[in-house]
């Protein structure tokens, strides 16, 4: 049954979530009668503050460093039109459709607040219009992060006029097309309605919310691949137990990862000695009595990251509730300036993701290497190469998994390089006016890049590792472990003989990005 999306005040991140990726749930939007009142309020109020001749930045004032320049306010709508046509020259690719949607609502819930002095008619026709799904196709490149996203919420602001390229329904279109087809006239801006379009940081926070949405699943995969990898080779599994991670270490991040881990571990009925128990022989233990790092201390490396994704959540949520234009009328009706536009907050939650995706690759690197090198993978062949296949004599010019490694090494190196912090690069623009900028969407596109390339890195470790399962003979028992290597096997076979393993491992990707999403 179809849903309707209420916009009370508070828009929950899992509220904002659901609708950007499971849309077809959702039938209508609208706007409690409470805020349209505050809306009313704040538009009428702005009209009074121009028939009094005051001047109000960007309103009847020129932009930025022009604000000293006077505009009579029967140009104030042009004025405001003229804003979203200079500022329509982003480059790059679109951003995904997704965060495009994200972007809308997160700007509609904000306008609706009701101190953004925008008319009830701008927010009737924000919600029809993300009612039908037509959200604006929004180059990457251009915003600073502050004033906020004005290059790419200029897109927004075409497309509630009316023009530019859309999304409609997940099809690339023009708005003109899908005007018609909805029996729309076109949308003239009022005062002010094109600065609080702009201003804001709707775009960074749909961007952050895709980029959190691929990096939770991450966590959950790389807890997976640490119990396979256990499994596997054997290894100790006190090191994810809670005297460890609960009594002597008390971060709460690394107990949950702890606990997931051993959680997997106990459905696959895996309880080995202990290390005190390995037996000596000769001065030489029978089996090692702990693990390298990459194994051992994986509660340790995803605890600090669970942690942090937990904060960035929460910024989020604090972010796609706020009022983020400027300037805005306060509840007496009058003006108030100041700086939300600018997007800290959601630059350093997606910064701190960029260092984390730079530990998870690095570690995944280390792991592969262990099952590959049969100087490390403790009595798998080596490169995983499959021998009751390959007749002996043979097995010499077989490569198995070695140019997936390979791969990984490179991939690995380059997300590394990526994670360099956006913020620290800020640079004076707008004639010393916008002098310290925040940039979130270079932050947030900075991560997405390297979203991409740890998804790789993953998939091509979790073929390694479903590889090994198979070798050993290894049946799964765990719910999540199942699903997870039922996800591997549709699109990557058991590996027999040296084969092309390109497109099987790209689908791979595009099937573990789809999931994260819609989880």
């Amino acid at each position: 049954m179809a849903k309707e999306l209420m916009l009370q005040g508070h828009l929950k991140v899992k509220d904002l979530s659901d609708f950007v990726f499971q849309r077809e749930l959702f039938s209508k939007i609208s706007v409690d009668e409470n805020l349209l009142k505050k809306i009313e309020y704040s538009f009428k109020s702005l009209k009074t503050l121009i028939d009094k001749g005051i001047p109000i930045y960007g309103v009847t004032t020129g932009f930025g460093e022009n604000s000293t320049h006077y505009v009579q306010s029967d140009h104030a709508d042009q004025l405001q039109k003229n804003l979203i046509n200079y500022l329509s020259c982003g480059q790059g690719r679109a951003i995904p459709a997704e965060a495009s949607r994200a972007m809308f609502l997160v700007r509609l819930n904000s306008l609706a607040q009701g101190v953004s002095a925008v008319s009830p008619e701008l927010i009737e026709r924000m919600c029809l219009l993300l009612e039908n799904d037509v959200v604006p196709l929004v180059p990457c490149e251009g915003s600073l992060g502050a004033s906020g996203d004005l290059v790419p919420l200029a897109y927004l602001g075409q497309t509630v006029q009316g023009i530019g390229e859309v999304f409609y329904k997940g099809q690339r279109t023009t708005a003109e097309s899908v005007l018609k087809k909805l029996n729309l006239p076109v949308y003239k801006l009022k005062p002010k309605e094109g600065l609080a379009i702009v201003n804001g940081t709707s775009t960074m926070a749909g961007m952050v919310l895709y980029n959190l949405k691929l990096t939770d699943f991450i966590v959950e995969l790389c807890e997976v691949a640490a119990a396979w990898q256990c499994l596997i080779l054997g290894g100790r599994k006190e090191a994810f137990g809670a005297f460890i991670n609960e009594v002597a270490k008390t971060n709460p991040g690394q107990g949950e990862s702890a606990r997931n881990i051993r959680k997997l571990l106990d459905e696959e009925n895996y309880h080995p000695a202990r290390g005190q128990d390995v037996s000596v022989a000769k001065n030489k233990t029978s089996e090692f009595i702990q693990d390298p790092y990459s194994m051992r201390c994986v509660p340790q490396i995803l605890g600090p990251i669970r942690e942090n994704l937990k904060h960035s959540w929460m910024s989020l949520e604090h972010e796609i509730n706020s009022v983020t234009d400027n300037p805005v009328v306060n509840f007496e009706g009058g003006l108030e300036m100041g700086g939300n536009f600018y997007g800290g907050y959601l630059c350093q939650a997606m910064d701190f993701v960029k260092i984390n995706l730079a530990h998870i690759a690095d570690l995944a690197d280390r792991q592969v290497l262990m099952l590959v090198s049969d100087k490390f993978n403790r009595g798998l062949s080596a490169n995983l190469i499959d021998t009751k296949s390959i007749p002996a004599d043979e097995q010499h010019m077989h490569h198995g998994l070695k140019g997936l490694h390979q791969t990984v090494g490179a991939i690995t190196s380059e997300v590394i390089q990526r994670s360099i912090p956006s913020g620290i690069f800020s640079r004076s623009s707008e004639s010393h006016n916008q002098d310290k900028v925040s940039l979130g969407m270079s932050a947030s596109m900075t991560c997405l890049d390297m979203l991409e390339g740890v998804y790789k890195i993953l998939a091509m470790q979790l073929v390694c590792l479903a590889q090994a399962l198979d070798l050993k003979d290894i049946k799964l028992q765990g719910v999540q472990s199942q699903k997870v290597y039922a996800m591997v096997r549709s699109q990557v076979g058991f590996v027999n003989y040296d084969r092309s393993l390109g497109q099987e491992i790209l689908n791979l990707t595009q099937t573990m990005q789809q999931q994260a999403l819609r989880k």
